[in-house]
């Protein structure tokens, strides 16, 4: 979801594949890129293809026997490589974005629908896990810091398939609620953290792929199936092989037209949007407001800034 290549360049161009764009993982830009641009901010991301919030709880394997490393990984590694961040010139305007667990869930989905293992451990173990990882954001010296909850993976082609809708709602149900009340205790005891907020992902896959209006605004014609109809979910370790393994003849006439990429990743409009929605509630947030991803919130956007359009490639606001 917010991969900009850096598996890409770790793979030497191996992965993902081509019709993946430039190393994304969707059929375009990417949210981040956008929100970057929005914000007129330098661009920093390391985020990883496949990363889980820590591979000691949760790990999404491959055929290629790659070790994607985690976002707590990540973390140390931004601190190892910034000892003086806290002296830094752009520290009061630096935002840091935390956006992880859709694929802790892809890594223990067959776990967790066979019950070995129990849904509330694993929803306290991951939300636990990122509010923690909040706390080491902090302690490195942002002071301005957001995350995002899960995104509503049971609309996505992979859970249709599946037939775990209702199943899989559930379980991000209940993350979502622990994760936003765990961040939330977190950040009335973070005194020196100047914004916070919690980037409603979950809400604003719910808002825009069961509204018609918001699809025909968008100019979508296909919310239930993928770009990309390749994806076998009979294991975590073919979740990821599959993204890196698409023949060309699977991709449909015009991705631009479609919700999804793959059978998980959002396709172009869909990534636009979403860095459109974080801008919006970034702002709203410095101003101790929220701009919630409703309905018409995500309709006025689309107007305003005609994202019923293509997508630029490279991104461009």
């Amino acid at each position: 979801m917010s991969d900009i290549g850096t598996l890409k360049e770790l793979t030497n161009g191996l992965l993902p594949l081509l019709p993946y764009w430039n190393g994304r993982f969707s059929s375009g830009p990417v949210w981040n890129e956008y929100l970057a641009l929005l914000l007129g901010y330098n661009h920093y991301s390391k985020s990883l293809g496949g990363s889980t919030s820590d591979n000691t709880h949760s790990m999404l394997t491959n055929e290629y026997n790659l070790y994607i490393s985690s976002t707590q990984e990540q973390i140390s590694y931004f601190r190892f490589t910034n000892l003086l961040y806290k002296q830094g010139k752009t520290r009061d305007q630096d935002i840091a974005i935390l956006e992880v667990g859709a694929n802790d869930y892809f890594a223990e989905v067959n776990n967790l629908a066979s019950g070995s293992l129990n849904v509330s451990s694993f929803t306290d173990t991951l939300s636990t896990t990122v509010v923690d990882q909040l706390e080491q954001l902090r302690k490195i010296g942002f002071k301005n810091i957001v995350v995002a909850n899960m995104g509503a993976i049971q609309y996505t082609p992979m859970a249709f398939q599946a037939n775990q809708h209702d199943f899989t709602r559930a379980i991000v149900d209940t993350y979502t609620a622990e994760l936003t009340a765990k961040a939330n205790a977190w950040a009335k005891t973070a005194a020196d953290v100047d914004m916070f907020a919690i980037c409603d992902f979950g809400k604003f896959i719910e808002a825009t792929a069961s509204s018609q209006i918001v699809i025909e605004a968008l100019g979508l014609t296909n919310v239930t199936g993928a770009c990309l109809d390749t994806l076998d979910i009979s294991s975590s370790k073919a979740t990821i092989t599959a993204r890196t393994n698409v023949p060309n003849e699977s991709v449909c006439i015009d991705p631009s037209r479609f919700y999804f990429f793959d059978n998980v990743h959002p396709a172009e409009r869909i990534q636009r949007l979403f860095g459109y929605y974080n801008w919006m509630e970034i702002n709203a947030q410095r101003q101790d407001k929220v701009f919630e991803p409703t309905e018409s919130n995500l309709l006025l956007l689309i107007k305003t800034y005609k994202l019923g359009t293509l997508a630029p490639k490279p991104a461009a606001i």
